[in-house]
C-alpha cells in the first residue's frame, strides 16, 4: 500500500494529508512509517505544499 517502490520493511500504513497552498486542494497519501518521513522531508521543502495530518492507520 506504499506509494514507494521498493520492498518495505515496515508494516504499518500511514496517512499523509497535504494542503496545496496556490489551490487549497487536500489529497491524501499512503506510505509505511519509514517513507512517510522521507515524503515529509520533501513536503518541508516544497513552499507550495502544507502538511495538514499524519496519522497511523490501524487494520
Amino acid at each position: 500500500m506504499c506509494d514507494r517502490s521498493g520492498t518495505c520493511l515496515d508494516t504499518d500504513t500511514c496517512q499523509l494529508v497535504l494542503r496545496n497552498e496556490r489551490t487549497g486542494i487536500e489529497t491524501t497519501e499512503y506510505y509505511c512509517k519509514a517513507h512517510l518521513v522521507l515524503r515529509i522531508w520533501e513536503v518541508d521543502a516544497d513552499d507550495d505544499l502544507e502538511v495538514v495530518d499524519a496519522t497511523k492507520l490501524w487494520h
